[in-house]
């Protein structure tokens, strides 16, 4: 990190009264992996069936159920759910049925390894309902919620309002950020900028021009604003833009290169003194380990239902924590991944300021579990009961397409 950069990481910091990650110790940083470390021991029991459930592509389920009854449900990553369920059953439930649910890093790392031919985005995207799933499991059998079983507390953490439209006027988004700030008192909101994988085109002419200091009149100075660009920019266009936002005391350019392009983002992260997030697509440990060794972003972002679950998204903070960088992941839909998200944000040393809460009424995220997160005073409350702490809809689980695999 250049001095101009850290010096305007470390003002940020001090203004919203918190540590930053380059504050930690090195046993700060080990504290969640000594709580997984503890939580490694055999539990005596077998996963004996592993069910899947879906409605159409968007959302999927995951139930595993043991030798002596017990139960976890986790998620499958959104989107195209009823590939990855057939994938997941096709592919990982061999590798799972049999295990001892406190093997789960064994179990995380031979279902990447065995599929060595198919590693990566639907394997990552099955294997998050299975590891999910594990974790709730788990934390049932402890009687201890998730974030308590890495360390952490049940508590109200503060959210940032995530837009995720570029279909709106300036004007429009400005007026429904303020009504959010006020009504439910939002103090972090992120716009999108750009057009999503757009080859420096933006979604209509001047459309990004005007967003940037019209939002951030609206919403005054003592809001933090950050943009996501989706993979829009060549590094040139990207610092233009950038420069813009640094000018609006926006605190973060989200992906703003085609993440693939891990040198474009780390020129981008160069010259720009705001902070450059990224990583919600990685599902690749050793991208992540080359992603934070040069440098490319700032804050991390891996999204947990994308990189494989809880167990591996961990390994992606820790990555983060030994390197003093921030950790913030990715959860841009009201699914579990925001409840499990939550969790994770309660218990490690260098979670970011504020978990990502889409504002926006997406159907099908409608009544899918209980109880409901609830945004007050700007903050939502870690559920607080064993495992994940809420329910999944039984109406909705019965409506669903079901699959099963079962150990014979």
């Amino acid at each position: 990190m250049n001095p101009s950069r850290r010096e305007f990481f470390l003002t940020a910091a001090g203004a919203a009264g918190v540590a930053t990650a380059a504050d930690l110790s090195a046993q700060e940083t080990a504290k969640p992996q000594a709580a997984v470390d503890s939580l490694r021991q055999k539990t005596g029991t077998k996963i004996v069936s592993i069910e899947t459930f879906h409605q159409g592509t968007n959302v999927g389920f995951v139930r595993l159920r043991t030798d002596d009854g017990s139960e976890g449900v986790g998620q499958m990553s959104p989107f195209e759910a009823d590939v990855t369920a057939t994938l997941l059953h096709r592919k990982l439930a061999p590798l799972v049925l049999g295990a001892d649910p406190g093997d789960f890093e064994a179990i995380s790392d031979s279902c990447i390894e065995k599929n060595y031919k198919f590693p990566w985005s639907f394997i990552c995207r099955g294997l998050a309902g299975i590891d999910t799933a594990l974790w709730d499991l788990l934390g049932k059998k402890h009687q201890k919620s998730v974030c308590e079983l890495l360390g952490g507390k049940p508590r109200p953490i503060g959210v940032y309002g995530s837009s995720m439209r570029r279909d709106i006027k300036p004007a429009d988004e400005a007026q429904r950020l303020v009504k959010l700030r006020d009504d439910q008192g939002f103090q972090a909101f992120k716009v999108r900028v750009g057009k999503v994988t757009g080859h420096d085109e933006d979604q209509w002419p001047g459309r990004t021009d005007e967003l940037i200091p019209t939002i951030r009149k609206a919403v005054g100075d003592q809001v933090r604003l950050q943009a996501d660009a989706n993979s829009c920019y060549t590094p040139k266009k990207a610092i233009e833009v950038g420069k813009v936002m640094e000018q609006h005391g926006y605190f973060f350019l989200e992906e703003p290169c085609p993440y693939w392009e891990l040198e474009w983002t780390a020129q981008v992260a160069e010259a720009l003194k705001m902070h450059v997030a990224g990583g919600e697509q990685d599902n690749d440990l050793a991208q992540w380990r080359r992603m934070i060794r040069m440098k490319a972003v700032d804050i991390v972002q891996p999204d947990i239902m994308y990189v494989g679950g809880l167990t591996r998204a961990l390994r992606v903070a820790r990555m983060a924590a030994e390197a003093k960088l921030p950790c913030t992941p990715h959860s841009a839909n009201l699914s579990l991944v925001t409840v499990c998200t939550l969790h994770m944000m309660a218990a490690i040393p260098n979670a970011g300021y504020f978990v990502e809460f889409s504002i926006e009424d997406a159907g099908w995220t409608k009544d899918l579990f209980a109880p409901a997160l609830v945004v007050k005073d700007g903050k939502v409350s870690v559920p607080a009961g064993p495992g994940w702490g809420v329910t999944v809809n039984p109406a909705w689980l019965e409506k669903a397409t079901r699959q099963v695999s079962e150990k014979k």
